[in-house]
């Protein structure tokens, strides 16, 4: 169990020295006495035990109840990380704090690195220190199991996502190939079921990678070849919007391989489906730059009118400029940012969801004003030359 912040923190002490034993209750119920203290800290209830077998007992009848454990990793019948090892194995979501007589910060991080919240090393214990401990281990762990529900619930959704939904739309567009529409007016029903159907495809790979992402705090980079990408996904482009036309220019002379992962796809095709969708004309206007430019790390997070001078790093830069009704200055910083809609209403998912992952890539996204109508979406990511 957790503790509410408010409620009453039940520890469990597995110490089998009865001096010390004595003298951690004591330092735990000792600033409930203190009148300056007792405001602030939690009230502690203690059950002292002297073995692994008692303490693994006490946790199997009665786990729920449990905050923290104070535990010496040397007893009667354990010794070393093995004790450690039965108590997380018996009640994995309780918070432990490991007790150990020896001043090794090594053994401390070991024991943290199995499993533990935290560990104290005996001589240097204090009323203080031990009670901020437990507060602190007991928080920890909330926040570990926090997490860890979440990450649960993000791999059921990115399951519904991408196997359930996708499914179902797949099933949809295969039916809509089926169909032979009559005159105009069924052409152009059958052409917004499509259009709609590929949509709710481009949404299950856009919530697909997020999950991905939130899953994934530390991404795999590789060496991505950024001209490939572009390849793909112009051509997808262009057989789902009728009427685009696209002015592609690259760098040849210089590498535009670049530091990503499988993402990489999925990061273009949204802005590229944003510059055509958002497009209020008949036949909206792409144009698609690739070129390397020198700019060092710290370069990059400078505004974009100050990032003029040489830099240290080879930085690929891809831009992607549209001819619609472009994005006004005050919105340019909201619409990357999550629940914001931006222009001409949608789900607010895409430009945020770039963002993430150039960032992820250790790049950088700016949005500027096209000329003379339209917005700018620039990518600067690191070369992998």
């Amino acid at each position: 169990m957790v503790a509410d912040r408010q409620a009453t923190q039940r520890v469990l002490l597995v110490e089998d020295d009865p001096a010390d034993a004595q003298l951690y209750q004591t330092m735990l119920q000792q600033l409930q006495a203190d009148s300056l203290e007792a405001m602030t800290a939690p009230s502690v209830a203690v059950e002292h035990v002297e073995t692994l077998e008692a303490a693994l007992s006490t946790l199997h009848d009665d786990a729920d109840g449990i905050d923290v454990v104070l535990l010496d990793l040397n007893l009667a019948d354990s010794v070393a990380f093995s004790t450690l090892e039965a108590v997380l194995e018996v009640e994995a979501n309780v918070a432990v704090v490991v007790l150990t007589g020896i001043d090794d910060g090594s053994l401390g991080l070991e024991a943290v690195e199995r499993g533990a919240q935290d560990f104290l090393v005996k001589d240097h214990v204090t009323p203080r220190v031990l009670t901020r401990t437990v507060t602190y281990a007991i928080e920890r762990k909330r926040r570990t199991l926090e997490l860890e529900r979440q990450r649960r619930e993000l791999a059921v959704l990115n399951w519904l996502v991408r196997h359930e939904i996708r499914d179902d739309a797949a099933v949809v567009l295969g039916w809509i190939d089926e169909l032979e529409p009559a005159g105009p007016t069924e052409e152009r029903i059958v052409s917004r079921i499509a259009g709609a159907g590929d949509h709710i495809v481009e949404l299950t790979e856009s919530v697909g990678a997020m999950v991905q992402a939130l899953e994934e705090p530390e991404p795999a980079l590789e060496s991505i070849h950024l001209e490939t990408v572009l390849d793909e996904e112009i051509t997808r482009l262009e057989e789902r919007h009728d009427g685009i036309s696209v002015d592609r220019e690259s760098d040849h002379e210089a590498s535009t391989v670049v530091c990503a992962d499988r993402f990489l796809n999925v990061v273009v095709r949204n802005v590229l489906t944003n510059a055509v969708v958002h497009d209020d004309t008949d036949a909206p206007e792409l144009s698609v730059r690739v070129r390397t430019v020198e700019r060092s790390r710290d370069d990059l997070e400078k505004p974009s009118d100050e990032r003029r001078a040489d830099g240290e790093d080879d930085t690929v830069c891809l831009e992607i400029a549209d001819t619609g009704p472009g994005i006004p200055a005050t919105e340019r910083r909201r619409v990357i940012e999550p629940n914001e809609s931006g222009r001409q209403g949608g789900t607010g998912l895409g430009l945020y969801l770039v963002r993430t992952f150039v960032e992820r890539y250790g790049g950088h996204l700016e949005i500027e004003a096209n000329q003379p109508r339209g917005t700018v979406v620039r990518i600067l990511l690191e070369s992998a030359a």
